[in-house]
Formats: C-alpha cells, sequence, structure tokens
C-alpha cells in the first residue's frame, strides 16, 4: 500500500481507486463506499471500521508533509468532502457515520497539513450547521473539537 503515492495522485488504493477516481464518485457512491476515507484522510492510528486501512508511519507523515502534491490533494479532499456534505444532509441528527468522518478529516489534516487547515475545516463544519448544530449528538460535537 503506498498511501504518499496515492495523496500524490501517482498509485491507486488497495481496490485500484486513483485519487481522481475517488473525488469523481457520486454522492450515492460516496455514502454507500465505507473504505476510501481512510485513503483520503489517514492517521497514524488504525481504522476502527475497516480494516487493512494503511496505518501511517513517521516516515509516510514526513514524506506527506514534505510534498506539494500530497499538501494540495489532502486540502482538495477536504473542499470535496465539505462540498459532499452540503449536498447530503442526512448527516445532520444526533448520529451518523459522516460524523465520523467528519472527525477523521479533521484529525487527518491536523497531523499532515497542520493546525490552520484542521480548525478551518472544523469551522466550516460548525458554520454550515448554525442553529442545527443542537441536532448533533454532543458525543461527536465533542470529537471534532478536541480533534
Amino acid at each position: 500500500m503506498d498511501i504518499v503515492g496515492f495523496l500524490e495522485g501517482k498509485t491507486p488504493d488497495h481496490r485500484g481507486r486513483t485519487f481522481p477516481m475517488v473525488l469523481a464518485f457520486s454522492d450515492d457512491r460516496a455514502e454507500q463506499t465505507h473504505d476510501y476515507m481512510q485513503w483520503l484522510f489517514p492517521l497514524d492510528e488504525p481504522s476502527g471500521s475497516v480494516h487493512g486501512a494503511p496505518v501511517l508511519s513517521d516516515l509516510d507523515i514526513d514524506e506527506i508533509k514534505k510534498s506539494p502534491a500530497a499538501q494540495a490533494n489532502l486540502i482538495k479532499a477536504s473542499e470535496w468532502f465539505f462540498q459532499f456534505l452540503n449536498r447530503n444532509q442526512r448527516w445532520i441528527a444526533k448520529y451518523d457515520h459522516n460524523q465520523l468522518r467528519i472527525t477523521r478529516a479533521i484529525k487527518s489534516l491536523r497531523l499532515l497539513v497542520g493546525n490552520k487547515e484542521a480548525d478551518n475545516f472544523r469551522q466550516s463544519i460548525f458554520d454550515y450547521l448554525g442553529e442545527d448544530v443542537d441536532l448533533i449528538g454532543e458525543k461527536a460535537k465533542s470529537f471534532w473539537k478536541s480533534a
């Protein structure tokens, strides 16, 4: 598994999908497919829901931080995901699996791109929710705030 190559847009994931292919998913496919988020937003800890998902090593993290292509694609992925959330509002509920995806995105951005991008993404979520923030479960909101 070459997570750095995937984020740079050079190599496919474990299912043969490239970065541009994932960002071209329809909303239905993005909603129903559960193993691509670990590639778009990798972490240095195992996924609790997708076994065999990439787990970043210290070397991976260093390479991603030094790669302009990977950095740009992580930001692009966060923008794509935010637009997906804007178009599909069923996640605005006490619990939805997209809330876990939001936590992953924030953590990954913080780890790989920096605090500014992570904080901006998180704030965009809260700004988008506005008064609807009360529809989100407290557990999810606390995860987002601590991510």
